[in-house]
């Protein structure tokens, strides 16, 4: 099977997004191994972020547009604190799911409950930088937890994306990753952005 690298998990995310293929149907070529060497790649980028950028970088935030252009509302707006928090909030939806599919029952303090929700502003760099740390080991402790005779056939809603099995909740945290990667990418070629 091929290694799920960023760039392999930006080209399912163009697959995805051109109706090529969905998420599950793509989660189909890994293993939970190479699903989970996905996220500690992803992850590890966001990591970066925060803990290399300044405090300043990591709360800048593209310039507000009057245009009435989807891409310039919303999410597009975020700094990469908003990005971050927003992607630690929402790996509690992964969890909840994962855990609904191996006979668990657990609730989480913080779940998302819409589009773009639990993206914070007023956080450290400190503080975003050990919740995002924290949030990758739980979740790869998580996937290295499910059983080896798990059903990886068994699928769970996703709202979204389509029904989709523990893999396919995998490669969602990836595809996620990857997209908020890619907005924070953009925030920092901005000619406003601050400098190191």
């Amino acid at each position: 099977m091929p290694a799920l690298t960023y760039d392999a998990v930006v080209e399912i995310r163009r697959q995805v997004g051109i109706g090529a293929t969905d998420l599950e149907t793509a989660s189909h070529a890994y293993s939970l191994d190479e699903l989970a060497q996905g996220v500690r790649e992803t992850r590890g980028l966001l990591q970066a972020i925060a803990d290399g950028w300044t405090q300043e970088q990591l709360l800048a935030r593209p310039p507000l547009h009057t245009s009435d252009n989807a891409a310039e509302a919303g999410e597009d707006r975020w700094s990469a604190t908003e990005a971050i928090s927003h992607l630690i909030a929402t790996q509690n939806w992964y969890l909840l799911h994962m855990g609904r599919l191996l006979g668990r029952r657990e609730h989480f303090e913080k779940m998302v409950h819409g589009l773009g929700d639990l993206a914070e502003q007023d956080i450290s760099k400190a503080d975003l930088s050990e919740g995002l740390r924290a949030a990758t080991d739980l979740f790869l402790a998580t996937i290295a937890s499910i059983p080896a005779d798990a059903d990886l056939t068994q699928k769970r809603s996703s709202t979204f994306f389509g029904d989709l099995s523990l893999r396919g909740w995998v490669l969602l945290s990836c595809v996620h990753d990857v997209d908020h990667l890619q907005q924070i990418q953009r925030v920092a070629t901005l000619p406003t952005f601050p400098v190191g």
